[in-house]
C-alpha cells in the first residue's frame, strides 16, 4: 500500500469545518459580551473555553486553527497575533489559551473582542430604542459582585476598582468582622485607600 492511500486519523480529527466556526462564533459571541459589560472575569472565560473543547472533544490544535477562522471572518490577520507573540520570544505553535490571555491588551484576543463587540453593539443598536437613545451615554465596567450574610449584616457588594458599594435592605453594620475583613483583603491588592459606598435601607421592585 502506497504511503499516500493511508488514513491520518489525527488530522481528520483535527480538521475544521465552517459548522465548527459557526458553532464557535456563536458560543464566543456570549462569552466575550459578557467580558465586555463586566459580568465575567478574564479568568472565568478562559475556564469557559476549556469546558467547551472538553465537552465538543476539541484538541488545542483544532482550537487554535478555529480561532484563526473566526479571527479572519472579522478582519483579523492571525498572523499578525503570531508576529506579537514571537516579538514577545514566545513559540505560537506551542502557544496554549492561558498565555494567549496573559499577554498584552492589544493582542488579537483583545482586538477580537473588540470586533465582535462592535458588532454586538450594531446588531443591538438596530434593534432597540434604548441603545438608540442612550448609547452614547452608556459605559461598560468591569464588576466583581459579592454577598455576605452573617449575624449583623445581609450586604450584596459590588466592587469596581478602587470603589466599593454595600447594599443592604436594611441598617449596614461597618464593625462587622467578616466585612472588614473583605475589605482589608481586596484592598491589599491595590495598597491604596478604597471608597466606600454605604447603601441602606434599599427598597427592591418589579417593574
Amino acid at each position: 500500500m502506497s504511503d499516500d492511500r493511508i488514513i491520518d486519523f489525527n488530522e481528520l480529527k483535527n480538521k475544521v469545518k465552517d459548522s465548527d466556526v459557526d458553532k464557535f462564533e456563536n458560543y464566543m459571541y456570549d462569552l466575550y459580551f459578557s467580558v465586555a459589560n463586566g459580568s465575567m472575569t478574564m479568568s472565568q472565560f478562559t475556564s469557559k473555553i476549556y469546558e467547551y473543547m472538553r465537552e465538543n472533544n476539541i484538541s488545542q490544535e483544532k482550537f487554535m486553527k478555529m480561532q484563526n477562522k473566526l479571527m479572519e471572518r472579522y478582519g483579523v490577520d492571525p498572523a499578525e497575533l503570531d508576529q506579537q507573540i514571537k516579538n514577545l520570544g514566545l513559540n505560537p505553535n506551542k502557544l496554549s489559551f492561558d498565555d494567549l490571555s496573559k499577554l498584552n491588551p492589544t493582542n488579537n484576543t483583545q482586538s477580537t473582542i473588540n470586533t465582535v463587540n462592535e458588532k454586538k453593539y450594531n446588531d443591538i443598536d438596530k434593534n432597540s430604542d434604548f441603545y438608540k437613545k442612550y448609547n452614547s451615554d452608556l459605559e461598560n465596567k468591569e464588576l466583581i459582585t459579592t454577598f455576605l450574610k452573617d449575624e449583623v449584616n445581609d450586604i450584596k457588594i459590588i466592587i469596581e476598582k478602587e470603589k466599593v458599594i454595600l447594599i443592604s435592605e436594611g441598617s449596614i453594620n461597618l464593625v462587622d468582622a467578616q466585612l472588614n475583613e473583605l475589605l482589608l483583603s481586596y484592598k491589599s491588592m491595590y495598597n491604596n485607600k478604597l471608597k466606600v459606598i454605604i447603601c441602606e435601607n434599599c427598597k427592591e421592585y418589579d417593574y
